[in-house]
C-alpha cells in the first residue's frame, strides 16, 4: 500500500518518497515486525535510499536503510549526503501508510510525487496540516502520564529536527487547534478540537496508561478508564468519539436496549402460564 505526500523539509531539495504498508503486518500490531518498507530519491537523482519500517515498543522506527550514492563528482556516500535523508520526513508518511493498512482488507497503491513547498511571507515555511496533526499525536504521546522528562528532545530524534524547531511546530500546532491549552507549571496538553479522529493505534499512543492495544470498540474504550485520572478520561472520550463512532455506538445501545426489551417480554410471556395455575 503506498500514498503520496508533499515534501515537509525545511530545505529547498524536493523529494519522492514512497511507502509500501504490509496490509496483514500492519493489522497484527506485533512488535518488531517490518510492516512497511519505503523509497526516498531527490528530483536531482543523486541519492537513492531504501529501507523497512518496523514496529516498536514507542510506535514506528526505521529499521533497515541503504543509500546508494549517484554521485557524479566521485565522493561517494558522505556525513552531508548522510544528512539529506529524511528520517522524520519518512516517518510520517509510514505512519498514515500503516494506519490506513491496518484498517484496509486490500492493498492500494498510488504514485507519489514531489510538489514545491510553499512559503508564508517573510520566509517562514507553511506546515502542512498532516504534520501538525502529527506533531499534536507526537507530543501526546510523549508527555502522556509516566512519561519520563524530555519530550521535545525526543520528538526531535523522532522527527530529525533540532530540538527549537519542533518546539515551534508545538506552539504552531497549538495555535491551529490540533492540541489544547497548555498546563502551567508542566508539559502536555489534551487533544485540541481538530484532534478527533484518531485512529486506534493513535489512541493507544496518546493514552498509553489505558492500553496495551488499540482499542477496536467502545467496549474495549470503556475498559481502559479505570487506569486514567477522571481529566484523561473527559479527554479519552472527546478524542475518541468521532461522529462516525458517536454513531456506531448510539447504534449499538439501541441494539441493546432493543434485546433487553424482547428479554423481559420473553421472561413476562414465559411466567404468563405459572401465574395463571396459582
Amino acid at each position: 500500500m503506498t500514498t503520496p505526500t508533499p515534501p515537509t523539509t525545511d530545505g529547498p531539495e524536493e523529494v519522492h518518497i514512497n511507502a509500501i504498508a504490509d496490509v496483514a503486518a500492519a493489522a497484527s500490531q506485533a512488535e518488531g515486525a517490518v510492516v512497511a518498507t519505503f523509497e526516498a530519491r531527490p528530483t536531482s537523482g543523486d541519492w537513492l535510499a531504501r529501507g523497512d519500517i518496523a514496529r516498536g515498543a514507542q510506535g514506528l522506527v526505521i529499521s533497515r536503510v541503504e543509500l546508494q550514492a549517484v554521485d557524479r563528482t566521485g565522493s561517494g556516500i558522505t556525513g552531508s549526503l548522510l544528512r539529506r535523508v529524511q528520517v522524520g520526513d519518512i516517518l510520517h508518511l509510514a505512519r498514515a501508510v500503516v494506519a490506513r493498512a491496518a484498517q484496509s482488507s486490500e492493498p492500494v497503491q498510488s504514485v507519489e510525487s514531489p510538489a514545491p513547498r510553499p512559503r508564508r511571507s517573510g520566509g517562514r515555511s507553511a506546515l502542512s496540516e498532516d504534520l501538525l496533526r502529527s506533531v499534536a499525536v507526537a507530543y501526546l504521546a510523549e508527555t502522556a502520564p509516566g512519561r519520563p522528562a524530555g519530550a521535545v528532545k525526543r520528538m526531535a530524534t523522532e522527527f530529525d529536527r533540532p530540538e527549537e524547531t519542533v518546539r515551534s511546530w508545538i506552539a504552531r500546532a497549538r495555535k491551529a487547534g490540533w492540541l489544547g491549552p497548555s498546563v502551567k507549571g508542566r508539559a502536555g496538553a489534551e487533544p485540541g478540537p481538530l484532534l478527533r479522529d484518531l485512529t486506534p493505534e493513535e489512541f493507544a499512543r496518546i493514552f498509553p496508561e489505558g492500553y496495551q492495544a488499540p482499542p477496536e470498540s467502545v467496549a474495549e474504550l470503556a475498559a481502559g478508564f479505570p487506569a486514567m485520572s477522571p481529566e484523561r478520561q473527559r479527554a479519552a472520550s472527546v478524542a475518541w468519539f468521532t461522529p462516525e463512532r458517536q454513531a456506531e455506538s448510539n447504534r449499538q445501545a439501541l441494539a441493546w436496549e432493543r434485546e433487553q426489551r424482547e428479554a423481559e417480554a420473553h421472561g413476562s410471556e414465559a411466567e404468563s402460564p405459572e401465574g395463571e395455575q396459582q
